[in-house]
């Protein structure tokens, strides 16, 4: 191998470890689990295309619970959330007996979003503080 082969050899393998360590940053930093406290405020939930229908629910990170308004989830929910806890790519909002009625899944800071019917996406998005 000649030294300016080597030298191109060296040098695409430097490259490829740096991108290895810059995807395998980025996936550990996406994947944050977020506070209660980070998660608390107000947010605006609402089916996909229709955001007229919006309610808007206060997260409070003591208890993980809800402002009196989480009742307008019950429509598209089936049921009233409980509490709320966050994961490393969104959060789990559950019901009276404690087991998850839905992932709200991280699409990027302050929106989130649910598959709740095959064709029906409840969206989260982040009120004004």
């Amino acid at each position: 191998m000649s030294h300016m082969a080597y030298r191109l050899f060296r040098a695409v393998g430097c490259i490829a470890a740096l991108l290895t360590f810059t995807t395998e940053s980025a996936m550990a930093n996406s994947l944050l689990l977020m506070s209660p406290a980070q998660l608390a405020g107000s947010w605006t939930f609402y089916l996909q295309g229709d955001a007229k229908e919006a309610c808007t629910v206060q997260l409070i990170a003591e208890h993980k619970t809800f402002s009196a308004q989480v009742k307008c989830l019950k429509t598209w929910l089936g049921e009233v959330p409980k509490s709320w806890s966050p994961t490393p790519d969104g959060l789990f909002l559950m019901g009276e007996d404690g087991t998850a009625l839905v992932h709200m899944n991280r699409i990027e800071p302050g929106h989130y979003e649910a598959k709740i019917k095959p064709e029906t996406v409840l969206v989260m998005v982040r009120g004004n503080h």
